[in-house]
């Protein structure tokens, strides 16, 4: 008895730790620029947080119409996506949900098409 008690515990143990590691989302994600001008910077930050991640484009840009992949990783269910042009102006993507889609296009007005 004491035998299929700690069995059923370590089974119940097991499916938890499998269902909270499937949260965390672990992916990867086209970005394609479809904003019309070039993107000197790209970052990534969950929604809730106050702060951006690094450069994900480091010294490339980001031409219109072509893409980067990027990994995506962490718990937040929304992304915030931030792409700075060649002269400084910037435009925010917020609460981007990337759980379904394996691709998003950015738009200039701040908008982005999921896929």
């Amino acid at each position: 008895m004491l035998k299929n008690k700690f069995f059923t515990t370590m089974i119940l143990a097991a499916a938890l730790t499998m269902l909270l590691a499937a949260t965390a989302m672990a992916k990867e994600i086209v970005v394609m620029n479809g904003t019309g001008f070039e993107i000197h910077a790209l970052a990534l930050s969950p929604s809730e947080s106050g702060n951006w991640g690094p450069d994900l484009l480091g010294d490339d840009i980001l031409k219109p119409g072509e893409g980067l992949k990027i990994n995506i990783s962490g718990d937040a269910n929304n992304w915030d996506l931030g792409a700075q042009d060649g002269d400084g102006g910037q435009v925010t993507f917020q609460n981007l949900d990337f759980r379904n889609a394996s691709q998003i296009t950015l738009h200039a007005d701040g908008t982005g098409t999921l896929q």
